[in-house]
């Protein structure tokens, strides 16, 4: 039942984004060319309807495309307004590159005519992309939140409500709940729990309270007194008699029945079921970056990272200097590093300690108060400057611009062994920043934690998240405040 008003609410929202493209289009034509208070420059004449309508498809295509790219049709239901409004607004503005780059051509090479539509291709306005860029983003925006605020209303009157059955109302039912309640606005309400292991009357503290109602075998007469139109079957591998019962009494009922394996406890990061001739196989601990996604980040990585080195080319001359003229040894640090898939590479950075720093303790964590330090050294940690030629890294495919951090193969065996299910962040690339590091979690904070922040970001990867990480990082994320 998810999936499927999950599918409806895509199919609202792309309807939705089709109306508010094809209003702006049109309000954006009619300011630019038919407004008082907007010149018309007389020997260029005001361009047909027409031959502006023959581009309107071209919008809707590349915006519906990116943002089928973004995941925005695919993801949570429940995404933050300044989400929503980020991934909007990267989506315009990749949108109006690839318009004006699809119309430039085209009216450079087919003579600014197409013979079929009988119409003449023109150059777009630039004032016009200027209103449609910010009409759009608003316009989009605004739909989108009439579509929430009706959901809530529809919710809140009691309208089209499903009466939902958890049983099992121990960790995994829990749980469970707890993820239906993020549906209530498609109207999914949990009446209660069955449980042989917990009292009738019992309240789990979800959504304000939720009762258990008693036990498996009482299934029937539930179903029949609170008109139950969902069953979500959640109980342990060890309760394997009590899950035959309840799927034998549902089947006499015409509700959905839901089966919630045990072996999802387990996971740390997604499962996806696929089907092997009629069998159903579980992939465990995937992330969400295949595919098109994989290739629209490391397109990201390269275009950022290559003009990046282009940039800050003076900045590595004058840090180069700095080095040189205040230690001896080399200006370049090379490390081994683990990577994707658990392969090592070679990591970049700025030189910040004494030559032959670890040549009598080997391989050891760097303190915020190391004697090793150089006082340049000290600066560049403090600004993160000493990371930047990791960009080289990144060009080059060891690396991603945002990832979880790479550690080195020593403290790696140390981490896997006393930290379960820590070689899973391997299962993406390494990143110049992270979701861990833009939240004050650097090296000689909790690993815990950062593992924790690591598996978040690989559980919800978005490119918009990416965008996120990358902002954050400049507004805060450069400084090490241990460094001073």
């Amino acid at each position: 039942m998810i999936s499927r008003y999950q599918a409806r609410l895509s199919a609202l929202f792309v309807a939705s984004d089709v109306l508010a493209i094809t209003a702006t289009f049109i309000y954006s034509y009619a300011f630019r060319f038919h407004s008082y208070f907007i010149p018309v420059d007389p020997a260029k004449g005001i361009p047909t309807w027409r031959s502006y309508l023959f581009v309107l498809p071209l919008f809707l295509a590349v915006h519906l495309a990116i943002f089928f790219l973004q995941g925005f049709y695919k993801s949570r239901l429940r995404r933050t307004k300044i989400d929503d409004f980020f991934s909007i607004t990267i989506n315009a503005v990749l949108t109006l590159i690839v318009v004006m780059a699809v119309s430039g051509y085209l009216n450079a090479y087919s003579g600014g005519t197409a013979p079929l539509f009988r119409v003449n291709i023109v150059k777009l306005s630039h004032l016009f992309l200027a209103v449609y860029f910010i009409g759009v983003i608003f316009t989009i925006s605004f739909f989108r939140n009439q579509i929430y605020f009706f959901m809530k209303r529809r919710f809140a009157r009691g309208l089209n409500l499903r009466s939902v059955l958890v049983v099992g109302a121990g960790e995994m039912g829990v749980a469970v709940a707890q993820k239906l309640f993020q549906y209530k606005d498609l109207g999914f309400v949990v009446k209660g729990f069955l449980d042989n292991h917990k009292p009738a009357g019992k309240i789990i503290q979800v959504d304000g309270g939720i009762p258990v109602l008693g036990p498996v075998s009482d299934l029937g007469k539930v179903i029949e007194a609170q008109g139950i139109q969902e069953v979500y079957v959640a109980l342990e591998l060890e309760n394997y008699p009590e899950m035959l019962e309840a799927l034998q009494v549902v089947n006499k009922y015409p509700v959905n029945l839901r089966l919630i394996p045990d072996l999802f406890q387990l996971l740390t990061l997604k499962a996806n079921v696929q089907d092997l001739d009629g069998f159903p196989v579980i992939s465990v601990d995937e992330v969400p970056l295949r595919g098109a996604r994989r290739v629209l980040k490391r397109l990201f990585d390269i275009v950022v990272s290559g003009l990046a080195l282009i940039v800050l080319s003076p900045l590595f001359l004058i840090v180069a200097i700095l080095i040189k003229m205040t230690s001896r040894g080399p200006v370049f640090y090379s490390q081994e590093r683990f990577g994707l898939d658990g392969k090592r590479f070679k990591i970049h950075k700025f030189r910040t300690m004494v030559q032959n720093a670890e040549k009598a303790t080997g391989p050891v964590m760097c303190a915020p108060d190391d004697a090793r330090i150089t006082k340049v050294g000290r600066l560049l940690r403090r600004y993160s400057i000493d990371e930047l030629p990791q960009l080289v890294n990144i060009l080059r495919g060891d690396m991603s611009l945002v990832g979880p951090r790479p550690e080195r193969p020593e403290f790696v065996k140390e981490f896997t062994d006393s930290i379960p299910k820590y070689m899973l962040r391997h299962k993406m690339k390494s990143g110049l920043t992270g979701w861990a590091q833009v939240h004050g979690l650097r090296q000689g904070t909790s690993i815990e934690k950062r593992l924790e922040h690591d598996f978040y970001y690989m559980r919800n990867w978005s490119f918009t998240l990416d965008l996120k990480i990358i902002w954050m990082t400049f507004r805060r994320g450069f400084i090490d405040k241990s460094m001073t």
